[in-house]
């Protein structure tokens, strides 16, 4: 069957989405237990699929360039003779007894297809098409409101990395000087360091006495291990201290090592469901009053040694509402009990889920290992399309992991299998037995996944235990989602 691909980008942004647009250089990747360490490296990718991707786009382990991801799929889209259609106006869908029909998509008119995947972050066509969403990040009054933090992601250059650790010294050796009156006035924004004077020299420096400097887990990346530079920049433009007062927040930073530039994974934005929605519908664009926050930013590298700082045309977005009524859920419960049926799997994935704030014996492990399929793709309302990313069938907070590039690509590998079933006999991608394409898609290894030691998650669950919504609602406000104890490199904000 001939394949189109549509885009709502125009072709001078490229394709790629949230790598290209938003700039996401630094890859979450799976992070393999120690007990697989023998049969698996310990950042084996979780399909053929995505082992194909970090070929394509030139990733030794965690750094990706957007303009050579841009240019690496354009060219596997045109060898593959896969029809590309940019610059897409999404206006309407036409559907039939459960089947979607046509796309309505100016300039292109009416186009119509025998099966429809909606990779948009924010399941744009499915919404159109009448699939029922739930919104925010879980069921209820309280999690329906809330999402994920926006993001702004930026490169420098002009600085290395080894720049960079010099001004994360500096800056330290001024927040421990007492001497040192307009750092000190900085430090007076913090109250949790004015209660507890000690607090701040943990945070800072280590056993030995050294400043925590940006560590590096591997050749293309490196991680924040203290909030000097979030100390330093509210204190320079006076911003309170963290999401729960200010709008926008200088995070411990993510850091892509690209060749001739930094990328930093660092801006954060407080957010809501109905925020998250208009930025997806105007396809991330930065809000008007995110952007005096990155001038402040882009001030602050540039007295700090950089040369330049450039701010991606796109936010980085970590969530989206989720379909209502898939043929599957994958949620944070299955994911703790060791994800799908093995006969089913398509593959194991193993992702931190960092929730903080004291909710650790009722919330999700730290980093569940679970067998993923492709059924929490599909909408039980449309026999016929596939929602692909986010905007998955995550349950609400599964949506934690659902998030994940790697996952996702994974999961479309096992997906791509299905529809080409459901092309072959005729019928709905929810008719295809799930065994048979897990047999015919490829894996590196057999799916691995383990119930975690913890249960009391599916217990609370199951007992409909909500009244820890106010308390979720307040933590999801700045959850940076970035994994502690993560083997190798840190997840990604």
């Amino acid at each position: 069957p001939r394949i189109t691909l549509l885009t709502e980008a125009s072709p001078q942004d490229g394709l790629g989405g949230t790598l290209v647009r938003s700039g996401l250089a630094y890859l979450d990747r799976n992070q393999v237990p120690k007990d697989m360490w023998g049969p698996l490296d310990p950042f084996a990718p979780s399909s053929p699929l995505y082992r194909r991707f970090l070929q394509l786009t030139g990733v030794r382990r965690i750094a990706v360039d957007r303009h050579q991801a841009a240019r690496a799929f354009r060219r596997e889209l045109r060898r593959a003779h896969v029809t590309v259609l940019t610059s897409a106006d999404l206006q309407g869908a036409a559907t039939e007894q459960g089947r979607l029909c046509l796309v309505h998509a100016a300039p292109y008119g009416d186009l119509g297809a025998d099966f429809f995947v909606d990779a948009s972050l924010g399941g744009h066509l499915a919404h159109l098409a009448g699939v029922a969403f739930q919104s925010g990040v879980g069921a209820g009054p309280h999690l329906s409101r809330e999402s994920l933090a926006l993001g702004w992601i930026f490169e420098v250059r002009g600085l290395t990395l080894q720049g960079f650790q010099a001004m994360e010294e500096r800056l330290t050796a001024r927040l421990l000087n007492p001497r040192d009156g307009e750092a000190q006035a900085w430090l007076r924004r913090w109250p949790e360091y004015q209660d507890h004077p000690h607090r701040l020299r943990d945070d800072l420096v280590d056993g030995s006495g050294r400043p925590k400097l940006a560590f590096s887990s591997t050749s293309d990346s490196a991680d924040q291990q203290s909030p000097v530079l979030a100390l330093a920049f509210a204190g320079e433009t006076g911003l309170p201290a963290g999401l729960e007062h200010a709008p926008a927040y200088l995070d411990r930073a993510n850091i892509a090592i690209l060749r001739d530039r930094l990328s930093f994974n660092a801006l954060l934005f407080r957010n809501d469901a109905n925020r998250n929605r208009e930025v997806l519908v105007s396809q991330g664009a930065p809000q008007p009053w995110m952007r005096p926050y990155a001038a402040a930013v882009t001030r602050f590298f540039l007295r700090h040694g950089a040369r330049r700082v450039e701010w991606m045309p796109a936010l980085y977005v970590r969530s989206a509402d989720q379909i209502a009524r898939p043929v599957q859920v994958l949620g944070a419960e299955q994911m703790a009990r060791g994800g799908v049926d093995p006969a089913e799997a398509l593959g194991t994935f193993t992702y931190a889920l960092d929730f903080r704030g004291g909710l650790g014996t009722w919330l999700p492990p730290a980093k569940p290992t679970f067998n993923y399929g492709y059924r929490h793709t599909l909408s039980r309302e449309l026999t016929n399309l596939a929602v692909l990313g986010p905007a998955s069938g995550y349950g609400g907070p599964g949506e934690g992991a659902g998030r994940i590039i790697e996952l996702n690509i994974s999961v479309g590998q096992g997906l791509a299998t299905a529809v080409a079933l459901a092309v072959a006999s005729h019928t709905s991608l929810a008719a295809i037995d799930p065994q048979q394409v897990a047999r015919l898609t490829p894996r590196d290894h057999p799916p691995y996944g383990r119930p975690s030691r913890q249960t009391r998650l599916s217990l609370a669950l199951r007992k409909g235990i909500y009244q820890l919504q106010d308390l979720w609602a307040g933590l999801l406000r700045g959850w940076r989602g970035c994994g502690s104890g993560c083997t190798g490199a840190r997840t990604a904000t």
